[in-house]
């Protein structure tokens, strides 16, 4: 018999493989955060601007970039999300759930997540942003279902 943590595990595989997939998005976004800054050269901090001279002065801190917002606010938004998943979906695997159920699950979610990502950055008309976002919570509140009915208070 399988054990529920190890790759053995059909659904504890494709929890590891999705949640792997989620935290190296949010690192790509974290990458071209830093990118932008970059080639902009606009950043937040006046140590980041020391570095830059623009005529005969350094670079000024500022936060107000619109495209910069939008990568930092994705990032902070895949934080806020992921965590939840990663810590519910291992909940979850430990409940033994049906596999095609997990897996349209964890498929789901990493759809609404990229789905997010590209309406947040690439500034898609409403309700684009706010559907998928929901569609995340919801799988996050299905898969935590199974573990309260399966905790003991």
């Amino acid at each position: 018999m399988a054990t529920l943590i190890g790759f053995d595990n059909r659904v504890f595989a494709q929890y590891v493989c999705y949640s792997t997939l989620l935290v190296l998005q949010s690192l790509a976004i974290a990458l071209l955060v830093i990118r932008s800054r970059v080639k902009r050269k606009i950043f937040s901090f006046p140590e980041d601007c020391s570095q830059y001279i623009v005529g005969k002065h350094h670079l000024r801190p500022t936060a107000d970039d619109a495209q910069i917002e939008r990568l930092r606010r994705c990032h902070l938004n895949n934080l806020e999300n992921i965590f939840p998943f990663v810590t519910i979906g291992l909940f979850y695997v430990l409940t033994g759930p049906d596999p095609e159920s997990a897996s349209l699950y964890f498929r789901t979610f990493l759809l609404s997540r990229v789905i997010h990502n590209v309406a947040l950055i690439r500034g898609l008309p409403q309700p684009t942003r706010t559907f998928s976002f929901l569609v995340g919570v919801l799988i996050t509140c299905l898969m935590a279902l199974p573990v309260l009915r399966q905790g003991v208070l």
